[in-house]
Order: structure tokens, then C-alpha cells, then sequence
């Protein structure tokens, strides 16, 4: 049996990424983008579908551009691929009872894919 991640869950790592690197408080972003802390932490884990209006407000207050978070994530999807113990699926193919890793989980898994190559 396969773990499933989610589109959602490698693009809000990568914005997670992003903000950390760039030293922004996850409350601050929040308030400067016009969200809840808490919205934005489930954007960051992908236990919410992030818009695109969000992912270009997001982008825009982290002074980055939205196609380095998509184009990052994408090359999260094609390292995952190589894996049989993973595999990438959309959020509502994924189901609602179905174990998915997320946040912290995702990174450690992506940072071991991505140290291979």
C-alpha cells in the first residue's frame, strides 16, 4: 500500500518553505495577506485547496513569484513518481478517509528524494 500526498499539501509546503527561508512569521503573513493564521497553517499543510487568488496574494507578500511555487512543487511530483511507496494525487482523488502525509511528513519525504539525485 502506497502513501498518498497531495498537490495541496507540495504546493503549501513549498509556500511554508518559502516563507520560513525568507524569515516571515506565519501570523504576519497571515494578517498581510488579509487570512486567518489558521487558514493559512492549512494552506501550509494541505488540509485546505489553495486558490489561486490565494497562491497570488501569498506570492505577492513573500516578494515571490507564484510560478517558483508551482515549478518547486512540480519537481516535488516528478521525484515522488520514481518512488513506489508514493504516490501523488489530487485532494478528491485522494478521499476524504484516506491517510495522507502532509506538512512536516512531506518535507522529510522530499528532502530525501530530492538529496538523491
Amino acid at each position: 500500500m502506497s502513501q498518498l500526498v497531495t498537490y495541496n499539501s507540495l504546493v503549501g509546503y513549498e509556500l511554508e518553505r518559502l516563507r520560513r527561508q525568507k524569515g516571515v512569521d506565519q501570523a504576519d503573513l497571515a494578517e498581510s495577506c488579509g487570512i486567518s493564521q489558521p487558514v493559512l497553517s492549512r494552506l501550509e499543510r494541505g488540509k485546505a485547496a489553495i486558490t489561486i487568488d490565494q497562491l497570488f496574494i501569498i506570492c505577492e507578500s513573500l516578494a515571490i513569484e507564484p510560478f517558483e511555487v508551482i515549478a518547486n512543487a512540480s519537481r516535488s511530483v516528478a521525484a515522488i513518481e520514481h518512488e513506489e511507496t508514493l504516490e501523488v494525487k489530487s485532494t478528491k482523488e485522494a478521499g476524504a478517509g484516506t491517510a495522507l502525509l502532509t506538512g512536516a511528513a512531506v518535507g522529510a519525504v522530499l528532502a530525501i528524494l530530492l538529496s538523491k539525485k
